[in-house]
């Protein structure tokens, strides 16, 4: 029976999404590639993502352990838990920012259309060089107060517990001379905790945004400790117990 809910609840997700993103699509892509911000682009984005919290029943509480400039860029560094991270890191950090993504969603039909439209960084995992020499160049054209956001660990933990990151995202924050700002995402994996399944548990997801981390203290050579730092404090926030699962 639980495989036929679950099934059930799949089928919801995808009909909602691909509903949403035929009518969004358009506007994303044509907003963003004339304006000079993305701005608008991005808000129309927020808008198919509160949808996308909304269709699964997710409720999103915000602890900011840090007065945020909202005027500021920054390189967001988070762990990843399910898909439901990015409507939360959207919707509720507080700030407009550009999303690191391989460079296969680019790809797929409406979807990738409209992530291209609205100026997020597409980099070739497969060439680590490329990859950071893309992500440093998209840094440099990004508008004043826009910040980038990454997943460090490469891929979603399906556990909850945080894996070990990658060195792009914390390279490119040295380069670019942008704080790092560490946030956790508690609770994610248990409303969406199949990696190949889109069945979904209501419930709550807890958002903590930590203190910025200065970059300018740290040369390239000292990277392990920028990235370290982050680890630690991505971690002293992360609660595995956040909350039961609701069913």
């Amino acid at each position: 029976m639980k495989k036929v809910i679950d099934f059930v609840k799949s089928v919801w997700v995808v009909w909602w999404w691909m509903s949403v993103s035929f009518i969004v699509w358009g506007p994303i892509f044509v907003t963003g590639f004339f304006s000079k911000t993305g701005k608008l682009a991005f808000r129309i984005c927020q808008v198919w993502v509160w949808i996308a919290k909304g269709v699964t029943f997710t409720k999103i509480e915000t602890v900011r352990n840090a007065e945020i400039d909202p005027k500021k860029s920054y390189v967001i560094v988070s762990n990843h838990q399910s898909l439901l991270d990015i409507p939360v890191l959207m919707l509720n950090s507080g700030l407009q920012f550009r999303w690191v993504l391989k460079k296969e969603l680019g790809y797929i039909p409406m979807f990738g259309w409209a992530l291209w439209g609205a100026r997020h960084i597409f980099v070739d995992r497969s060439n680590p060089k490329r990859a950071l020499k893309n992500m440093t160049e998209a840094l440099k054209k990004l508008p004043e107060g826009v910040s980038v956001a990454v997943f460090p660990e490469g891929t979603r933990s399906d556990s909850g517990e945080l894996g070990d990151f990658k060195i792009g995202g914390f390279l490119t924050a040295i380069s670019a001379g942008l704080p790092v700002l560490p946030v956790t995402i508690n609770g994610s994996w248990k409303r969406m905790p199949n990696k190949k399944s889109l069945a979904f548990y209501p419930g709550k997801i807890q958002l903590v945004i930590g203190e910025p981390i200065d970059t300018s203290q740290y040369s390239k050579r000292e990277i392990s400790k920028l990235m370290k730092a982050a680890k630690e404090a991505v971690a002293a926030n992360l609660n595995s117990d956040y909350p039961e699962i609701s069913k």
